[in-house]
């Protein structure tokens, strides 16, 4: 197992490369070897922070996750269509800083019990709840229509969207990472999304929805 982080500045830099350059090429194209090559240190003082590539990934895995809640418990939950947009562009904003995650996830969750432990927790523990609230909060104003079992089946479909969206439309799309790019898989995946509250709008918030969608927005 990983030292436990203590703002090191080398095991800062590890993690702060890895991410970069698993972001960049792909994690399975990265090497332990092309971290420290790319950081100009040996392969021991990297192995003295990590023992295995694997071990940088669930730190990563910690950092997303610990942005994610801080983006999803500090952001007002939306009170109109259009902060539900803004709303869920700030998820996809978070999700895109940690993409390599997200791309071929099932395989490094298979490869990594810890990754698995700590994923499945937290999934279960504490997005599940966060997004139960955000629907509960739309329905409090009106916006949406909907029964509890239909409250906790939409949450876990809306979640299962934005989870695999972004491995999803890069194999559709076939295109690379970059910023232009980056920018577009983001918006087709709040849209996506989003689309999934489309039948349980209510009066005009569906008619606000549906010019904000046709707008691209």
């Amino acid at each position: 197992m990983a030292k436990e982080p203590k703002q090191h500045h080398t095991y800062v830099r590890i993690v702060e490369a890895s991410l970069k350059l698993f972001n960049e090429s792909g994690e399975r194209n990265i090497s332990t070897n092309h971290i420290a090559q790319y950081l100009d240190i040996s392969p021991g003082n990297l192995y003295y922070h990590f023992a295995n590539k694997d071990e940088i990934i669930v730190q990563l895995f910690k950092r997303y996750s610990r942005d994610l809640l801080g983006y999803l418990s500090q952001t007002p939950l939306p009170r109109t269509v259009e902060d539900a947009v803004g709303y869920m562009q700030g998820v996809y904003d978070v999700m895109w800083q940690y993409r390599f995650l997200f791309s071929d996830v099932n395989t490094l969750l298979l490869r990594s019990t810890e990754l698995l432990g700590e994923h499945n927790e937290f999934t279960r523990e504490r997005i599940a709840p966060l997004l139960i609230r955000l629907l509960e909060q739309m329905q409090d104003l009106g916006m949406v229509k909907i029964d509890a079992v239909g409250m906790r089946d939409l949450s876990v479909n809306m979640w299962l969207i934005t989870k695999y969206w972004l491995d999803f439309d890069r194999s559709v799309e076939g295109v690379d990472g970059s910023g232009e790019y980056g920018a577009a898989a983001k918006q087709r995946g709040v849209r996506r999304t989003l689309s999934l509250l489309r039948p349980y709008l209510q009066g005009s918030h569906l008619a606000r929805f549906d010019e904000l969608m046709a707008q691209g927005g």
